[in-house]
């Protein structure tokens, strides 16, 4: 789960977008080209199976010497030099004049410390009277090690977690869930889930060019509804098999609802991680995540309950998803802010922008 958060932390605000888009088109890639290579080997041992996606993810083990820590999570931990070192080579990389990100370096972390210290910052310059800091000040400037209880002391962002885990469990539980169930639908199995692994592309499409136009909490709420709608409709036309046109409209239904699940549960990829501040970070979205594999593990348990009632997995997953619509708008919307540094920072900000406060300021 450290992907997302490093990923957001490398881009600025305006394309941190992007990062999902492209992250969500190599996924869908990977689980379209799944079905050919099982298809061919389903005369041989699942070892094989196992074997081949092994060393097809082998190169990842080398990320540890290709990838560069998160400049942000440097500086915000007073690591400054190290940060300096990868913003040099940043720098020769595209041929930009390093001494004025060094300089740039410098403001910023003097800006940030004294401004805690309550001394008067130049509001035109944005900078301080005195020099850049010095390395007296060095370990003065690093912000608290936050452990996984911060995110339950305090209100608001108790509030947040709780939502997350409920919205990741949730995406979760309906995205495996309807993988799991594509063997059930009256096609091919082979091509029932090619079909509905297809079905995850227009969702980059929808991304690329209306998430940062609505927002990443209208997206997730739109998709969120288009599932749920797509899901119960899904079931009651499964409910009468025997009338004409059942099986397309079932496969339609079940089409929208996964491409409905999957715009939902990938801009949570991109959301969770914009929510919380950067000592956090991963440690909120690798809670959420902990609870979206709860709902992956609940998954499994769909197609029997279907054998005994065929209703029942369509209309929990609908409902559910009808849930989330409902919690979602308690969140703040992120788009276009950047990302947050301190707990104080995401209160004062979700005290701005959360789907209550503005409904207060309304109504005042």
């Amino acid at each position: 789960m450290a992907r997302p958060a490093i990923m957001l932390e490398l881009f600025p605000a305006e394309v941190r977008y992007l990062t999902e888009v492209a992250g969500l088109a190599c996924w869908t890639s990977s689980t379209v080209l799944i079905t050919p290579v099982v298809y061919f080997l389903q005369d041989l041992s699942w070892r094989y199976l196992y074997l081949i996606f092994t060393l097809i993810s082998a190169y990842s083990v080398f990320g540890y010497w290709m990838f560069d820590e998160s400049v942000r999570w440097l500086l915000a931990n007073d690591k400054t030099e190290e940060a300096k070192t990868i913003l040099r080579k940043a720098a020769r990389m595209n041929r930009v004049d390093e001494k004025q990100i060094m300089d740039i370096v410098d403001r910023v972390v003097a800006v940030d410390f004294k401004a805690e210290e309550g001394e008067d910052i130049d509001e035109e310059t944005n900078t301080m009277p005195e020099d850049p800091i010095n390395s007296n000040t060095k370990g003065q400037n690093r912000l608290p090690q936050y452990t996984i209880l911060t995110l339950f002391k305090r209100r608001r962002i108790a509030m947040i977690t709780t939502i997350m885990i409920i919205v990741w469990t949730v995406d979760s539980l309906t995205y495996y869930g309807l993988i799991l169930s594509s063997a059930s639908l009256p096609v091919n199995r082979y091509l029932s889930f090619f079909l509905l692994a297809v079905a995850e592309y227009p969702v980059a499409l929808f991304e690329f060019t209306l998430m940062n136009r609505i927002g990443r909490k209208r997206f997730c709420i739109l998709f969120h509804i288009i599932a749920a709608v797509s899901l119960i409709a899904g079931t009651v036309a499964s409910s009468f098999p025997d009338l004409p046109g059942a099986n397309i409209a079932i496969m339609l239904f079940f089409f929208l609802g996964k491409l409905g699940i999957t715009g939902s549960f990938s801009c949570l990829f991109l959301y969770t991680p914009e929510i919380y501040p950067t000592n956090l970070r991963t440690i909120g979205i690798g809670l959420s995540s902990a609870a979206g594999r709860i709902g992956g593990m609940l998954a499994p348990f769909a197609g029997p309950l279907a054998e005994h009632v065929r209703w029942a997995p369509g209309a929990i997953f609908g409902c559910l998803c009808f849930l989330v619509t409902m919690i979602l708008p308690l969140l703040p919307e992120t788009k276009g802010h950047e990302l947050p540094t301190r707990v104080e920072d995401l209160e004062e900000w979700y005290k701005a922008h959360s789907g209550t406060a503005k409904k207060k300021r309304c109504d005042q």
